[in-house]
């Protein structure tokens, strides 16, 4: 059966409503924040705002590991080429963490020279891709040592690669770094901090080489290498001198409204609610020259790009240093392309050498060597000849040990609302202004279409079904996969709820069943596709406000509770709950809630703890169920005092990988 025709029955767009509800709570925070930076208008004011920016976002990462160790280099061999000479570099970020590299040094150098650390975008090869290799050939060719790193789940770094078949259960990239990075979530801290840690650990590299000028160095790189770039400009390290992120620069107003996603080292929790936008970055890192490069066909929005320029001149205004900071935009499709080559290497040219930028690049005289003749390991892979390397996932577990292991039965209820982010919708409730369709007969039973406001801006919907001519003493808020457009699906377990003498609201949470949302983007709601699809942007799109999807969901069972006490007429509501969403959904709500009894749930994660130990994870954990630090404050088993007095049924599910 059909519980709504199109539009809950013709009613009310619900289908936009969360990219709405989400872009109003973005727009303005990101607005109110630039207004504060444009009226800044002095030295100290820049200052704090930096010191601000710095601050949440080392937060929002988990601070950052220790750089104690020692890094332990190995040069494994060199590759002669015209003009420098390539070695080939392993050295360890932290013990047991083998970062491969490629480190260009100039022949005829007598006096230590500048150092350009270059940070790779999601290529395959990384280091060795050909586009890189051109960059890193015309720094090298203008006298300057270039360490080109490779990064996590990238060329020689990708984790889960047989190299004999070439098979990757989980891909290289993007999907390595999202899967990677939803472990990392958990803990409280990001992908992103093992991308930084490890770039600045290549720093120390680079200052500790005799050929380099320790005071000199740079930073560049394309997309995943450009948001790198910016990273660790937001870091503030006053060691890097000059700077030039490529194609990855706009501005987060522009970016939303393509709808595109970004992957998890791009993401950092609560950035837009502490108003950092993508001129933000570079706060920390003024007035140290800073080119900005673009393409004017990117899927960066090059007119988000001009925005977060002119920001930046305002800011560089402020510090005296209008001039040191620019924009190039070239031709062309993503990718740092000749024009944006050229303009990289004469900034660093001008601003860490003090020579003219007059060096013209000609791609024809480059030679592109095979990526195989640049491998630093014997097949191409740092897990085959170093079985005991560490990945983000053993580095996320040492931190998942480190937490406190204690949890306090007593704030168990405040700390998943807390958590979850929606104690303050709890505590300013807006009327549910239901809308009642009328009742349907069939096969003895009734049904009654409704939806009701959850909180301003966002409609939730249900079916309320009975048995003809009975008043029943229970309601059950069922929870189930595609919500009221799949009823069919799940007709056997609700039917005999009714059959039972259950009232039965089967319910659809927020962007669920006939609420569903619209699609953002065209990418495919299955794995690894489902990362970076419509539900998996809101998740982050939340993320990134400091809130939780997941959180949001839950909450919206809870109004369901309270819809179903406001219609009166039941002794008890209980709820049941199938399939491993909507399990979270109902237990969650649930605990929060004491006066749900009984609670059915067939499918429940073992534990968030389970998912972080559990190298190979299943494919449907996805973003739409993360929470930022759960593991700081609870997991799931925790919770299972809160339902001591009431009947609870759980059948659990186990995290492991599912083909």
């Amino acid at each position: 059966m059909q519980a709504f025709g199109e539009f809950l029955n013709g009613y009310a767009n619900v289908h936009n409503q969360l990219w709405e509800h989400l872009r109003a709570k973005t727009f303005a925070l990101l607005d109110e924040h630039t207004k504060l930076k444009a009226a800044m208008a002095t030295p100290e004011e820049v200052a704090g705002r930096a010191a601000h920016i710095r601050q949440a976002f080392l937060d929002s990462i988990g601070g950052l590991p220790d750089a104690s160790a020692p890094l332990n280099p190995q040069v494994i061999g060199t590759v002669a080429r015209p003009g420098y000479t390539i070695e080939k570099v392993i050295f360890q970020s932290e013990p047991g963490v083998y970062v491969t590299a490629l480190c260009y040094v100039p022949e005829g150098l007598d006096a230590p020279a500048p150092g350009i650390l270059f940070v790779c975008g999601h290529a395959r090869e990384a280091k060795g891709y050909p586009e890189y290799q051109r960059v890193c050939h015309d720094l090298a060719r203008n006298g300057f040592v270039v360490l080109a790193v490779d990064p996590t789940g990238q060329g020689e770094r990708v984790t889960h690669l047989d190299p004999d078949s070439g098979h990757m259960v989980v891909q290289w990239g993007t999907t390595e770094h999202s899967y990677h990075g939803f472990q990392c979530i958990l803990t409280g801290t990001s992908v992103a901090r093992y991308f930084l840690f490890d770039a600045l650990r290549g720093i120390d590299y680079l200052q500790s080489r005799p050929e380099v000028d320790a005071d000199r160095i740079g930073v560049t790189g394309n997309s995943g290498g450009g948001t790198q770039t910016s990273l660790l400009c937001m870091s503030g390290d006053e060691r890097i001198k000059a700077a030039a992120p490529c194609t990855y620069v706009t501005s987060r107003e522009h970016y939303y409204m393509t709808g595109q996603p970004q992957d998890a080292e791009q993401l950092q929790f609560g950035m837009v609610r502490d108003g950092v936008n993508f001129e933000d970055f570079f706060i920390p890192f003024a007035p140290r020259p800073l080119l900005i490069g673009a393409v004017d066909s990117d899927y960066f929005c090059p007119e988000g790009t001009a925005q977060t320029y002119e920001r930046l001149r305002h800011v560089y205004g402020v510090l005296g240093a209008k001039d040191d900071v620019a924009w190039e935009l070239a031709p062309g499709l993503h990718k740092y392309c000749t024009e944006l080559r050229q303009a990289a290497v004469n900034w660093f040219r001008k601003h860490l050498q003090g020579e003219e930028p007059d060096f013209v690049t000609r791609d024809e005289d480059i030679e592109i060597l095979p990526d195989a003749d640049l491998w630093c390991t014997k097949k191409g892979h740092v897990l085959t000849d170093f079985p005991d390397a560490r990945t983000p996932y053993h580095r996320n577990v040492a931190v998942l040990d480190n937490l406190p292991a204690t949890k306090k039965p007593e704030h168990l209820r405040e700390a998943v609302m807390k958590t979850l982010c929606f104690h303050e919708r709890l505590n300013t409730l807006c009327p549910l202004y239901p809308r009642h369709f009328d009742v349907r007969e069939f096969d003895g039973l009734t049904a009654q279409s409704l939806f009701f406001l959850s909180e301003p801006g966002i409609m939730t919907s249900a079916c309320l079904l009975k048995k003809k001519g009975v008043n029943p003493e229970t309601a059950t808020i069922f929870l189930a996969e595609g919500g009221t457009n799949a009823m069919d699906h799940h007709a056997e377990a609700w039917r005999d709820m009714v059959a039972r003498d259950e009232a039965v609201l089967y319910f659809d949470v927020r962007g669920k069943g006939a609420v569903a949302a619209t699609p953002v983007n065209a990418r495919a709601d299955v794995f690894p596709g489902a990362y970076y699809a419509t539900e998996s942007w809101f998740s982050f799109q939340a993320y990134c406000l400091g809130d939780c999807l997941l959180g949001m969901r839950v909450f919206d069972v809870l109004r369901a509770v309270q819809y179903l006490e406001m219609i009166g007429g039941y002794e008890r509501i209980g709820l049941y709950a199938k399939g491993i969403e909507p399990s979270l959904w109902g237990y969650l709500a649930a605990a929060v809630e004491p006066m749900v009894d009984p609670v059915r749930i067939d499918g429940l994660l073992e534990s968030f703890e389970a998912v972080v130990r559990t190298q190979l994870y299943r494919t449907d954990l996805l973003p739409s169920m993360m929470v930022h630090g759960i593991l700081q404050h609870f997991d799931l088993p925790d919770l299972a005092v809160l339902f001591e007095g009431r009947a609870l049924d759980v059948a659990k599910e186990p995290v492991a990988w599912r083909s």
